[in-house]
């Protein structure tokens, strides 16, 4: 028959492997109900923002990732904050907690990369709009798209530029602000007939698009078409909240009439 100590020993084995299973089933119904609570936070986080409240917005985020710090939604949502700060470091900071609790979360690699924009960092912003690109799932490719194609014009390198804005048209037929930044491109091709059509197109879109009433103002300008350029500046000089671009288009009303 086993011994006394034994049969001690035994029992003080199943005891302690009792005692693990209920510490691990505690400690998994704590982290559920964490990232309950933290999902409940995220959201109404979400609804503050809807509603303008950035404030509020940045509590409720916060909570969301002391409850769970690898809620990705509050990282990206307290980069895109901090960005709005000028916390610069501490948004980097936060989106790439997002991206490292989900490599694939193509929101945040592009919102990373247009703080880069931001910093006019065009080579780390290329790079994150390349690996937002990566996720056949993501669902607005458009945007890194066009990100990437101004990077590339802010680099210079124009053809590379043309190249990835045609493609978001392609994502994205009525994406204005593609046509627009594509009419730059053609700008500094020295073609100022094709930039005219693609600013029509964005204007076709949006029509109180002031920047692209602008660009199409000087080009028809700089062709000698002076009576299409005094249509586009009257819209500027009328609309535009731009109270310097305003005043130099009455000053370009002026000259060409």
């Amino acid at each position: 028959m086993p011994s006394g100590t034994y049969m001690l020993t035994r029992f003080l084995i199943i005891l302690c492997s009792v005692c693990v299973v209920l510490l691990f089933s505690a400690c998994a119904t704590i982290d559920t109900e964490n990232i309950k609570q933290a999902e409940n936070h995220n959201k109404m986080g979400a609804s503050y923002m809807s509603d303008g409240k950035i404030n509020e917005a940045y509590t409720e985020f916060h909570k969301a990732i002391l409850l769970d710090p690898k809620n990705k939604e509050s990282l990206n949502q307290l980069g895109y904050l901090s960005a709005l700060f000028n916390k610069y470091d501490d948004a980097i900071s936060y989106y790439r907690r997002a991206i490292a609790s989900d490599p694939g979360y193509s929101d945040a690699m592009n919102n990373l990369g247009v703080l880069y924009l931001d910093l006019e960092n065009w080579d780390e912003a290329i790079k994150c709009f390349k690996s937002a690109l990566n996720n056949p799932l993501y669902h607005s490719p458009e945007k890194a798209l066009l990100s990437m194609g101004y990077a590339y014009y802010k680099k210079g390198e124009y053809l590379m530029a043309e190249n990835h804005l045609k493609e978001a048209i392609i994502r994205n037929p009525v994406f204005s602000i593609a046509y627009y930044t594509l009419g730059l491109v053609y700008v500094k091709y020295g073609d100022d007939k094709t930039a005219i059509g693609q600013f029509q197109k964005s204007i076709d879109i949006i029509p109180n698009y002031m920047d692209a009433h602008w660009e199409l103002a000087n080009a028809y300008r700089r062709l000698d078409l002076n009576e299409e350029a005094l249509k586009h500046f009257k819209v500027i000089a009328e609309k535009d909240t731009d109270i310097k671009r305003s005043r130099e288009a009455l000053q370009y009303i002026e000259l060409l009439k």
